[in-house]
């Protein structure tokens, strides 16, 4: 019995090593849908040529390919009510609100790395349903096809190899899906809602902080540097996290106030600075002048402490000496994830498995517990859009945490450069009668 024939993946065209004779300009060859041979031409500099290059790549080619379309089991029975022809449209549809690079934020629109990622989780999916359905993903209307069951089961195979963060943006993009099933000309709509089925990597899988003790903190703050030390007061008196710090410019502060847009949401984000985090603040300036316009922190070799660059076409290719051949063409370097870690290591705490971000959920955390702050002051605070995800921090506190976030307030509230170093008053307990 001969073999069954397997579906050959799109050739990736490769970027020229030379530039076009003739026209300086760097290029690439490729076949149209009809085969008929093409070449597509980019800058005269390498560098800016590469960065074309990767996002040509990521809008013709990707592995959406494989499974969306051309497979000879998905071209029968209603194929504009499929899943398949359905995350098509709406993988087409988020390309469309992709914005240039280096254009301004507009409303609506999502940068290149943020599409590709959700691309991605849409193809994982894809690919299960591939596996679950068969021949059937292709014929079978998307509402008939998946069940609440169907589901829950995807979302469970997601959790044995996937982290809480990736299962819960795997669940956001299905329900996106499902929404945008509902448009012309699919009007698709399923017989089960998010209500229905298990909260996958939402509130259920909400990973649960590793809250520190008061002298673990004083342990890392006494190790820190005077510019880490700074790090963990800004995460913990404003909300900061590695993002934030990797874009905070002396002008977005004052003696009185803080004011600087969040760049993961885009959303206002201000509030009354805290006496110890000026007052950190100001001794690092003394030490490393800015202008008003500079950013506060960078590497040693000028970068910001986080960001995107594209993979070389080395990396691509062949990958690097622990990765192999790159699936996306894009890399976020975070040399404050570096830094933390080896903090921790001198600190002598390197099996607190959290990452710098705890700074930021301990922080509002102990915003929230002060008199007098509501949900929309807590939401300008960490700069969320949703109510709901600011609401996580307006719950009771355990008494250890208690302790914790009256000691973390105190020392905002102090004068004193050095009040983190004195030991907690203990208190007495009251004899019950």
């Amino acid at each position: 019995m001969a073999e069954q024939r397997q579906s050959r993946k799109r050739r990736i065209p490769k970027l020229s090593a030379k530039p076009e004779p003739g026209l300086g300009r760097y290029y690439t060859s490729y076949r149209d849908p009809a085969g008929k041979p093409r070449r597509k031409r980019f800058s005269k500099d390498r560098t800016e040529s590469e960065l074309a290059y990767h996002r040509w790549v990521v809008e013709n080619y990707d592995q959406a390919a494989v499974i969306i379309a051309p497979d000879a089991d998905l071209g029968k029975g209603n194929i504009n009510q499929s899943l398949p022809a359905i995350a098509n449209a709406y993988i087409q549809h988020e390309k469309r609100r992709v914005r240039p690079e280096g254009a301004r934020r507009a409303k609506g629109t999502i940068s290149l790395r943020v599409f590709d990622d959700n691309r991605r989780q849409v193809v994982r999916i894809l690919h299960w349903c591939k596996q679950r359905y068969a021949t059937r993903l292709g014929r079978t209307p998307f509402d008939q096809l998946v069940t609440a069951t169907d589901y829950e089961s995807m979302m469970l195979s997601f959790v044995t190899r996937l982290s809480d963060s990736q299962i819960n943006k795997h669940r956001q993009r299905f329900w996106e899906i499902v929404r945008f099933a509902r448009r012309a000309p699919h009007d698709i709509r399923l017989p089960f809602g998010p209500e229905d089925v298990r909260k996958f990597g939402g509130a259920e899988l909400r990973k649960k902080r590793s809250i520190p003790t008061v002298k673990m903190i004083q342990e890392i703050l006494k190790t820190a540097t005077a510019r880490e030390r700074l790090w963990i007061w800004l995460g913990l008196g404003l909300g900061f996290g590695n993002d934030d710090l990797a874009r905070a410019r002396v002008v977005h502060f004052d003696e009185d106030s803080y004011d600087m847009r969040r760049g993961k949401t885009g959303f206002a984000r201000y509030g009354v600075m805290r006496p110890l985090v000026w007052l950190h603040l100001r001794e690092y300036l003394k030490d490393n002048p800015r202008e008003a316009d500079e950013l506060l922190f960078v590497t040693k070799t000028g970068r910001p402490l986080v960001w995107v660059t594209a993979k070389s076409k080395d990396e691509m290719v062949n990958g690097t000496s622990t990765r192999g051949p790159a699936k996306t063409p894009f890399k976020r370097c975070d040399s404050m994830a570096q830094a933390w870690r080896k903090l921790k290591m001198r600190a002598g705490v390197e099996d607190w498995r959290e990452g710098f971000y705890v700074w930021r959920h301990l922080g509002a955390t102990a915003y929230a517990s002060m008199p007098g702050t509501g949900i929309a002051q807590l939401r300008t605070y960490l700069g969320h859009g949703k109510s709901n995800a600011a609401d996580e921090y307006l719950k009771p506190l355990t008494p250890e945490t208690k302790q914790v976030v009256e000691w973390i307030n105190r020392m905002l509230d102090s004068d004193d450069l050095d009040a983190w170093k004195k030991m907690p008053k203990k208190r007495s307990v009251k004899e019950l009668p």
